[in-house]
Order: structure tokens, then sequence, then C-alpha cells
């Protein structure tokens, strides 16, 4: 869980997002909003006694308003037949055994290229002839990260989204949840990958033509690169592409090493049990590629998950 959300939420704003990293060193987080002093702020790295001041102002601002919040405000509504739906039209729908929401689809080319152009940043070579809505490629877990910031100032300024809630990635386990996997009791990621037997489609492989975006060599689809986030069936809580198309970033660190973090999917240049409902896959959170997308969650800092 983020507890620093509202912190770097606020120095964004202020223009001292460069500071997040000696808050967080300092053991600061969003519970400390309104208690912090002029001394924390100079110990941290603000010299000037101006931008303290105007800074502290802003702490202090946030933090009344999210205790004004009560109780806190309701998740959004959904169904798999009615989703949610965001400022910029991604649609949401509830995850089996978790509070949280998650959009149907992965991040597409046009939701990307809203969120470069507003940020003024390039747009990623996606490699190969894409659309619109084929899911955007060559996105890093901290773009991923990045952008669910963003798209959760964008909700909190049009006024539908609370305060108490954000944007992130998915969990390995709500991605789990999403597939219809059981009970998964390992510690880690890495731990659970290819422990259940079993593809998203049925107990044995290959998969059926028409079912996903794979290989080419599996000859199961007509699509060489990429495929429309909605070129196959949703699963029965009205969500794509959870197999095949593209790899999708998950919150989680794959393992204890804390170097790499989790992905989930499979996608369109994979075979064999790297498709298997429980496979996990682990890249640095830097890593790109032309297989490697996200999916986002709408969540809420109470939750747990």
């Amino acid at each position: 869980m983020n507890t620093t959300l509202q912190l770097e939420t606020i120095l964004r704003l202020e223009k001292n997002a460069h500071l997040l990293e000696s808050f967080v060193r300092a053991g600061f987080t969003d519970s400390d909003l309104g208690k912090l002093t002029d001394a924390d702020l100079l110990q941290i790295g603000v010299p000037k006694i101006g931008d303290r001041r105007r800074l502290l102002a802003a702490l202090a601002e946030r933090a009344h308003a999210c205790e004004a919040i009560e109780p806190p405000p309701q998740m959004p509504t959904a169904t798999a037949e009615f989703p949610h739906f965001s400022r910029i039209g991604l649609p949401f729908v509830p995850i089996p055994g978790f509070k949280t929401l998650a959009c149907i689809w992965p991040l597409r080319v046009c939701d990307y290229r809203l969120y470069c152009e507003d940020r003024g940043i390039p747009f990623p070579d996606q490699q190969n002839p894409t659309g619109d809505t084929h899911p955007v490629v060559n996105v890093s877990w901290r773009d991923g990260i990045e952008f669910c910031l963003w798209l959760t100032l964008e909700e909190r300024a049009a006024g539908l989204m609370a305060e108490d809630q954000f944007f992130r990635l998915l969990t390995d386990l709500e991605w789990s949840a999403a597939l219809g996997l059981p009970n998964e009791p390992e510690s880690n990621p890495a731990a659970r990958s290819k422990k259940i037997p079993g593809y998203p489609w049925g107990p044995s492989y290959p998969p059926p033509a028409g079912f996903g975006n794979f290989d080419q060599s599996l000859n199961v689809d007509s699509h060489a690169f990429t495929s429309p986030v909605d070129a196959f069936p949703p699963n029965e809580l009205g969500m794509y592409d959870l197999s095949g198309n593209v790899w999708e970033w998950c919150m989680d660190n794959y393992n204890t090493s804390l170097k790499y973090h989790t992905m989930r999917g499979g996608s369109w240049d994979i075979v064999g049990n790297a498709l298997m409902s429980s496979a996990r896959n682990a890249n640095s959170p830097d890593g790109t590629g032309a297989s490697m997308g996200l999916r986002i969650a709408w969540s809420r800092q109470d939750f747990t998950s």
C-alpha cells in the first residue's frame, strides 16, 4: 500500500517532487501531513523560510481536508454489466474477493498518449504497426506508477475521485482472482509461479483458436503483433486480455531480492507453460519491451491490497 500518495501529490503541486525521497528517508508518511514543523522541513532540505511556510500551509490544508471526510467516501459502484468509467473513459469492474476495481483491459495507446501529451514527454516507440485501441507497450513499471499518479490527480481535480482513493497497478493476488485461481498461500509471486496447473482457457495446451493473441507459431489468431484490447471475448467478470497480447506489470516485487517486479498474463510472442494461469514473469522496474504493458486498478487507502 502506498502511504505517501498525499505527500507526493502535494510535493508535485508545490514543485518540490525532488524532496519526496528525503521525506521517506526521514520516515514521514501521509499520517504526518498536519504534524510537520519548520524544523522538520529545514532538516529535510528546504532552506528558504518562505518556501517552508508555503509547504507547511499546503500540508496542513491537505491534512485538514482528509480529516473532514467522515465517514470515508464509498468506492464507485460497478458490475461486469455496468462498469464504472474514469474521466478518460477507462472502464472498471470488481475483482472477486477484493474491494478494488480493475480496468477491464490493458492501458491502450490512446490512453497513454493523452498522458504523454499532457506531461510533455515522448510517447514510447511501439516498434510495430499498432492502433489507438491496442495496448501500449515499451512502458516500464515506473512509467506505470507515474501514469497512475497523473490520472489520480486528474480525476480528483475533476471532482470524480475522493481524496482517499487513487489509481495503481493490480497486485499479484488481484490478478489471480481475476483469472479465477484458488488460494495461493505462498509468500511471494516467485514462489507461486506455475504451482497451480492449467491455463485460462482450460486444463490442456495449446490454446483454442480465437481465445487470445499468442505467438504466431501456435496458429490460433491472425495478429502478428499486438491486437485491439477487445479483439477477443472477455471472461465472466467482463475483463479482456488476461491471457496473451501483453505482459502486464503488477505492484508486487517478484521475490525477496526486491530487484524485480512481477508481470502477469503472457503476451503475443509467448508459448508453452509461460501461458499458465499461475505463471509469473519478472523484470527490472525500469525494463521495457515490445511485449510489456500494464493494467490499472481503482483503490482506496484503507484497503489492505
